[in-house]
């Protein structure tokens, strides 16, 4: 994705480490993207249904709602269900099968799985490569298994 292609693209962040939530957001400026932030669940809600953004990267240990709640309700919307979603996470593959969990999670509902995970902390190429990747994918294309 070139330059120009990124411009008109807004990407949440969602992100309770203020810390974090600024490195990503620099990423993803840096790169060319607008970027809203949101450290907690109900602002990312509001933030969500005020301008829908062409892309959410999501934490999913989160204080008072999880983000698998989050991700939950806005999949469950018809309006959202097409905006992909990249989880960031410090749960890595070896602390648990995090992507068996939110799978057993969203099948319950029958909801699209999250288009990719991303593990904490972020290598900023391959995370640029994640976000431009999941932009890029048809929307009724499943994630392919890491």
């Amino acid at each position: 994705m070139s330059h120009d292609s990124v411009v008109d693209k807004h990407v949440l962040v969602v992100e309770d480490e203020p810390d974090f939530a600024a490195l990503l957001r620099s990423i993803l400026l840096k790169a060319g993207y607008t970027v809203a932030t949101a450290y907690n669940c109900e602002d990312a809600l509001s933030q969500v249904r005020k301008r829908k953004p062409d892309l959410i990267t999501l934490d999913i240990q989160m204080p008072r709602k999880s983000g698998l709640l989050f991700y939950r309700e806005l999949k469950a919307n018809t309006a959202f269900r097409e905006m992909p979603v990249v989880v960031v996470t410090a749960l890595t593959r070896n602390d648990i099968d995090m992507e068996s969990i939110i799978r057993s999670f969203l099948e319950t509902d029958h909801l699209p799985h999250p288009e990719a995970y991303v593990e904490k902390p972020v290598d900023g190429p391959r995370f640029l490569r994640t976000v431009h990747d999941a932009l890029c994918r048809p929307r009724s294309a499943m994630p392919a298994s890491p």
